[in-house]
């Protein structure tokens, strides 16, 4: 008794998931992963105790700004060529770009480093510029911000996240 069309195909039908699952796109692979570093990051924001509004930054409420304007910071240790400044940069990944933050005891501090700095160049006058593309510069409070890379859009929304500044302390 010959088999239906449907009973030929129905092995084939079937292989054809395992095949793909065999093949999976590395592309795929990477964004999965990426989508699952930033849903952590984003969880452990979103669960941590809110600091107390002091008018100052720190890495957790840079983070949570960033993440509150949709941004997806994740952390990132494959940190570019940047400045040497007196304290240790916070490193994150925004998108394409990478996000560069010298957070300072107090914007006194902050603005004594950042009136050596060119602007345009993001970097302190008499040092070589390290950066492969064009730099954003923000500073706000005690902050020193530098983008590098990215889309217009994001740079765009990292400067307004950051420029919001922070609450300042209940008088």
């Amino acid at each position: 008794m010959p088999r239906s069309v449907a009973a030929n195909c129905l092995p084939i039908l079937l292989a054809i998931p395992l095949l793909a699952a065999c093949g999976e796109d590395p592309r795929v692979v990477r964004a999965e992963r990426a989508r699952r570093e930033v849903d952590a990051v984003a969880q452990q924001v979103t669960s941590a105790p809110r600091s107390p509004a002091t008018g100052r930054w720190d890495e957790v409420q840079l983070t949570r700004r960033l993440v509150d304007a949709g941004l997806a910071p994740r952390a990132d240790d494959s940190i570019p060529a940047h400045p040497r400044l007196p304290v240790r940069p916070v490193t994150l990944r925004v998108g394409s770009a990478h996000l560069l933050a010298w957070i300072f005891a107090d914007s006194t501090s902050r603005r004594s480093v950042s009136a050596t700095i060119d602007t345009l160049s993001a970097i302190p006058k008499g040092q070589p510029n390290p950066w492969a593309e064009p730099p954003m510069f923000v500073t706000q409070s005690n902050l020193i911000a530098v983008l590098v890379g990215g889309s217009d859009r994001q740079r765009e929304r990292v400067r307004l996240a950051i420029e919001a500044g922070l609450p300042v302390p209940a008088r």
